[in-house]
């Protein structure tokens, strides 16, 4: 992504003229050509011999350079100087200081035209030639800034793009941290409460325990402080019982909460009747997870709502020791819908960044897939 949004201009350039000349190009590549081929005419019937062909070779090779390579604005300059000393030896040359001026002002350095110039104000040709070169300096005018034009509206694009790029980067980013902090707080919230059964349940189920080993000792040599040390050591660990009562009760909301909430979507949705089934462990299921499938139920119920006109959805939620598979699917579809949607496409970037994935199948009805993975090692 970063490596095609952060081309150089020369790069973007080289590929471009590799896969396509533009169109700019070849108005300018035929405007050349023509001014090449009457200069070839122009020689074949004044008959000027071996200058005319010297000169036409000069300004085919040099054309070529420009066309092949970075433009080179030695190679104008060259160009008018071959035709002023060719005008020495074929007078009807000069005509041809026109195409020099095309490309000075066509690459945008008029300035590459200075040796045209000097020739019509020391030799001062007939009118024609002035016609010629002010029709060429216009013509490479215009296609000046129509090259200007592309080229800015495809600098723009790069930026788009790259802008889309670094967003869509830094969404991502966001998605993982978003991850990351669900896990460190719910392995945070159980280290917590493992403190809390070490330091509460577990002393007073320790104590219980000596308790009893005393006891047991004394039921022969002295039965009523027995009695009592056994007394004692029930209600420690009746107390016991009580914290890791409270420590399990602690655990579970996160699970029940997130069934709750999903069974209440589909009881919330008024269009038709909707069958919500769970199978398997919800407690397997982590913060963030749950929070994933709402987002998913919710945009397989929007869908249902905007396309399709059923008399019932199904949502089931499968949970397995491995795999996290919601599935919502309804018994027809009025209309196709057509490439993935923005909140669709949000979805599959959350669900991809936690290792899984959401699908949708159209093929007989609309059908909604996510599925996650489970973590095993905790969290």
């Amino acid at each position: 992504m970063e490596a095609s949004a952060g081309l150089s201009d020369s790069l973007r350039r080289e590929m471009a003229s590799i896969k396509s000349v533009s169109l700019y190009e070849k108005i300018a590549i035929v405007y050349r050509a023509l001014g090449i081929l009457l200069l070839y005419i122009l020689w074949v019937q004044t008959d000027s011999g071996m200058a005319g062909l010297f000169l036409l070779l000069v300004l085919l090779t040099l054309m070529l350079l420009r066309w092949r390579f970075p433009p080179l604005g030695w190679t104008i300059v060259i160009d008018q100087l071959a035709v002023v000393g060719v005008t020495f030896l074929w007078d009807s040359s000069r005509y041809v200081l026109a195409l020099g001026m095309f490309d000075a002002v066509y690459l945008g350095c008029p300035f590459l035209a200075i040796p045209t110039v000097l020739y019509s104000v020391i030799y001062k040709p007939e009118s024609i030639l002035y016609l010629l070169l002010a029709q060429s300096a216009f013509v490479g005018m215009a296609l000046w800034g129509w090259r200007n034009h592309q080229e800015e509206a495809l600098r723009r694009m790069d930026e788009e793009r790259s802008r889309y790029y670094e967003t869509e980067s830094f969404k991502q980013e966001l998605l993982a941290a978003n991850v990351q902090v669900a896990k460190m707080a719910e392995l945070s919230e159980r280290s917590r409460i493992a403190s809390e059964i070490h330091d509460h349940a577990g002393h007073e189920i320790v104590a219980a325990y000596m308790s009893l080993q005393t006891a047991q000792a004394l039921f022969e040599t002295d039965p009523s402080q027995a009695k009592e040390l056994f007394s004692e050591a029930l209600g420690r660990l009746e107390s016991g019982m009580g914290d890791i009562r409270e420590a399990v009760h602690n655990l579970s909301p996160f699970a029940e909460f997130g069934v709750v909430t999903l069974r209440r979507l589909c009881e919330k949705f008024l269009h038709c009747p909707v069958e919500f089934i769970v199978y398997g462990d919800p407690s397997l299921v982590s913060v963030y997870q749950w929070v994933i499938l709402e987002a998913c139920l919710k945009e397989a119920l929007t869908n249902v709502l905007r396309h399709a006109d059923p008399n019932k959805v199904r949502a089931t939620l499968d949970i397995t020791p491995h795999i996290i598979r919601l599935c919502v699917e309804n018994d027809g579809v009025n209309k196709r819908i057509g490439s993935a949607g923005l909140g669709l496409r949000n979805l599959q970037q959350r669900a991809k960044a936690v290792g899984g994935n959401v699908s949708t199948d159209q093929t007989d009805c609309f059908r909604l897939v996510c599925v996650l993975p489970i973590n095993q090692k905790g969290c």
